[in-house]
């Protein structure tokens, strides 16, 4: 396909924080940027992928063969269908995201991947992904799954959110699990991180910037695991994080029990 070079894509840019090689000169640019402004993102960058890699080490672990991704980015740099098929080739994998070219050059990169899929959807619609006939094609009957809900609720606010969430619980089977990450209350006071957020507000992306109640406020009929909401940079990790501190972002796991 024919891509716009004059713009920035969001993906690619992330592709390029992470080391990738399926970016072009205007997302260097806007990437380099970027990081002049806040050096850490590529350390965020990278510890949402982790997460990708620990969350589904997770799901794996306790039986789980089918994964949604929401607002996934491009399926590159060990990205949700990488991790998962060097664990088990046989796993499904549903990735969407608003973006269209993100989408589209996210389904040239699975072409010829029958176990991987990739879907425009915005992750608040969740609906578009659930009743699509390509996904229901690949998944089956199978509505136990995991999903990864990573760097995208912050971009949804708390009503549509709580009802996007609403809709996946009521779609899925019990014992269904999903991983989740938001963008800490910090991104609001602090003097480093608001211009980064004033950004975001001139492109019309307002964020949701939550403090750890706020996110958990949210998260019923989901059932929140044992270790709560924690700096997503130590979620999953041993020996269990200490109560967040000025964390960037937060990370959490719920599950649906019956």
């Amino acid at each position: 396909m024919q891509y716009d070079l004059t713009r920035p894509n969001a993906g690619r840019i992330i592709d390029y924080w992470l080391g990738g090689k399926h970016n072009f000169e205007i997302d260097r640019q806007m990437a380099e940027q970027v990081m002049q402004k806040f050096p850490r993102v590529v350390e965020v960058a990278r510890v949402h992928r982790s997460m990708v890699k620990r969350g589904i080490q997770y799901f794996y672990a306790r039986g789980i063969r089918a994964i949604l991704d929401f607002g996934s980015a491009l399926p590159t740099c060990e990205n949700t269908h990488q991790v998962a098929h060097t664990i088990d080739p046989t796993i499904r994998v549903v990735y969407s995201d608003i973006d269209p070219i993100t989408v589209a050059y996210g389904q040239e990169l699975l072409q010829g991947n029958p176990n991987a899929i990739y879907l425009q959807c915005d992750a608040a619609t969740p609906e578009l992904v659930l009743n699509s006939p390509e996904a229901r094609n690949l998944l089956g009957n199978e509505q136990r799954v995991g999903i990864v809900f990573l760097a995208v609720a912050h971009v949804i606010p708390d009503g549509r959110l709580r009802a996007a969430w609403q809709t996946l619980y009521e779609w899925v089977a019990p014992d269904s699990y999903m991983l989740v990450s938001n963008a800490s209350e910090r991104w609001k006071t602090d003097p480093d991180l608001i211009p980064i957020t004033r950004l975001y507000d001139r492109a019309d992306l307002p964020g949701q910037y939550r403090t750890p109640a706020e996110l958990a406020a949210l998260v019923p009929p989901w059932q929140l695991m044992t270790e709560g909401v924690v700096d997503f940079m130590y979620w999953s990790t041993t020996p269990p994080p200490a109560p967040p501190q000025r964390a960037l972002a937060y990370g959490m796991m719920v599950y649906k029990s019956e």
